[in-house]
């Protein structure tokens, strides 16, 4: 199934703009999957000119639902979950309950769109999911599109 950029509920991710941010990735993401991670360390560091919309999908337990939803409460999301990513620091404070519907709705679409693992990344036109990329991959994948 195609995952176009028309489609992207991007009331349910956050973004991260990276240059001018033209092109555009959405990406399906654990706070506690590596590979996730890795996306943002060694890949995402090597980018430019992107936009990539963050999408919360939980799947490895309950204390990635509960970072997951700290990440998505905090006042600036971007900054909450690449201090995760880079520096290990762990997500503070509460989270709101309106992001665990947030977090089902992403959950349902994830499912909807047959992803079976993280990290899960589509182009803006629709093409994927792939997994993770290193940044020549994925600006092949992005040139290519």
């Amino acid at each position: 199934m195609k995952f176009d950029e028309k489609n992207w509920p991007v009331g349910h991710a956050f973004t991260t703009k990276l240059g001018d941010g033209s092109a555009k990735i959405a990406v399906f993401a654990d706070p506690n999957c590596g590979w996730c991670k890795r996306l943002v360390q060694e890949t995402l560091s090597k980018m430019e000119n992107l936009t990539v919309y963050w999408f919360f999908y939980p799947v490895l337990g309950e204390d990635s639902v509960v970072k997951s939803a700290v990440i998505l409460s905090s006042k600036t999301p971007n900054k909450a979950w690449y201090e995760w990513c880079m520096d290990e620091k762990a997500p503070t404070g509460m989270f709101k309950a309106s992001q665990m519907k947030v977090l089902e709705d992403n959950s349902r679409l994830a499912e909807k769109l047959k992803i079976e693992t993280v990290p899960a990344i589509f182009l803006e036109d629709g093409a994927g999911p792939f997994g993770f990329m290193t940044a020549m991959e994925l600006g092949e994948k992005i040139q290519h599109s």
